[in-house]
């Protein structure tokens, strides 16, 4: 087996932060949770602000080797000025980006200099482009279902499950996508969670879970995310493009 085919199976997975192979045989939904469902759907035509944290572990192994990647982000989003900021980090090195408008600005990692631009779709709701608007569109394209409740930092929450389908998450409006048949990957499992609060139907928490094999190695992803501070006052400042730019995001990334 080639010695870089973990690293490979780490990028893919961070890269596709949930494209899978899984077919769409499911159960029908659960009207309980589709009833969550609907309800966070409505919520978020009211949210214009919030705040979000994510953690983020991925591990690959094959041929006895292993390697393991923790990722950190914090971010703030305004609907009405159709702008977001995340700040993420990874061993040791912070990237700043922007999602402003229609754009993603990415200022470029040492050796690089300037900033990297992505274009996203204009033909959905902006808030599609930012965690939030994913995660809940994701629960809106495939079948839902009833996970209990849990207690999440004082606030009463309904869960629900989905295992969502490649082509349900590869639609995904402002999501990178990675070509696996390079990889000869399979992904062997796809969860994902949601968090929402009993009172106000808006998302605390989400997490995807991930797992990949190919060429005998696999890899696992977790990739939670905290939505906090609705509504309160946000302000993300234009950023401040200087030196080169790189249409379709920084050299090596």
């Amino acid at each position: 087996m080639h010695r870089a085919v973990p690293a490979v199976l780490l990028a893919a997975l961070i890269a596709l932060a949930g494209c899978g192979m899984l077919g769409d045989d499911q159960p029908p939904s659960d009207d309980r949770a589709l009833e969550v469902r609907n309800e966070t759907v409505d919520a978020l035509e009211n949210v214009d602000t919030y705040r979000m944290s994510m953690d983020a572990d991925v591990s690959a192994s094959a041929e006895g080797r292993s390697r393991s990647l923790s990722v950190d982000s914090d971010g703030v989003v305004n609907r009405t000025s159709q702008r977001m900021r995340m700040n993420t980090s990874s061993q040791g090195r912070t990237v700043t980006s922007y999602l402003d408008e229609r754009t993603v600005y990415t200022k470029c990692p040492s050796p690089w200099s300037g900033w990297g631009t992505q274009n996203q779709s204009t033909d959905v709701e902006w808030l599609s482009l930012t965690p939030l608007g994913r995660q809940v569109e994701l629960f809106e394209q495939t079948n839902v279902y009833w996970d209990g409740t849990a207690t999440i930092d004082g606030e009463e929450t309904a869960v629900i499950v989905a295992h969502p389908s490649q082509e349900t998450v590869s639609s995904l409006p402002g999501q990178s996508q990675t070509d696996l048949a390079n990889t000869d990957a399979t992904v062997e499992n796809i969860t994902a969670k949601l968090w929402v609060d009993q009172e106000t139907s808006r998302p605390v928490r989400s997490l995807l879970q991930i797992q990949i094999s190919g060429n005998g190695g696999e890899a696992t992803a977790n990739v939670m995310i905290d939505y906090e501070a609705y509504g309160e006052p946000v302000h993300v400042d234009d950023p401040a493009i200087t030196g080169e730019t790189w249409q379709g995001g920084c050299p090596g990334a």
